[in-house]
């Protein structure tokens, strides 16, 4: 497998643990920053009616509960991602294959279950969002770095994108943590 590839496989694979990332721990390189794309709809996204707005008790609240689903999925995700370099290191294109397929399950699974929080605040929401978002450039960045003939243009610009969007997310919980422990 050529280099640029692996590489890309591992930014994706790196995206399955994305949120396990505590948001003051930053990522040894933008190369290194987990990645994933936007799918399905939001159609079970579990929302009160009206989310609050800069309430730092909700957002804590909703820290919690997205930290804890990610630390709940974190060894799934490990493992896939141990299964996903293995694989591209040994040029073992089948297991790549079955790899990338087992992570698209549990992509659609993670952000199902994402969706299916009771977020309280707008803030938390749109972190859902570009968590999701994210989730789904990884798997589109797999799914394209083992293709017959990878399209190395579009796997740049999802590298970029994810690197993009990880910086964010990775800013926007700094933010919200800083906010969330000014709660007693």
């Amino acid at each position: 497998m050529k280099t640029p590839l692996l590489a890309s496989l591992c930014v994706a694979a790196l995206a399955l643990t994305a949120c396990d990332k505590k948001s003051n721990e930053a990522p040894a390189s933008s190369a290194t920053s987990p990645a994933t794309t936007t799918s399905a709809p939001a159609s079970t996204q579990a929302a009160p009616a009206t989310l609050s707005s800069n309430n730092a008790k909700d957002i804590k609240s909703d820290l919690i509960e997205i930290q804890t689903l990610s630390n709940n999925r974190s060894k799934e995700a490990l493992d896939l991602q141990n299964k996903a370099n293995q694989a591209a290191q040994k040029n073992d294109k089948a297991t790549l294959s079955t790899t990338v397929a087992e992570m698209k399950t549990y992509i659609a699974n993670f952000n199902r279950d994402l969706d299916a929080l009771s977020l309280k605040s707008t803030e938390l929401d749109a972190v859902r969002d570009k968590i999701k978002e994210s989730n789904n450039l990884g798997i589109q960045l797999s799914e394209e770095s083992i293709a017959e003939k990878p399209d190395m243009k579009k796997i740049s610009e999802l590298r970029n994108r994810a690197a993009e969007l990880q910086k964010e997310l990775m800013t926007e919980m700094q933010t919200l943590e800083s906010k969330a422990k000014t709660v007693k």
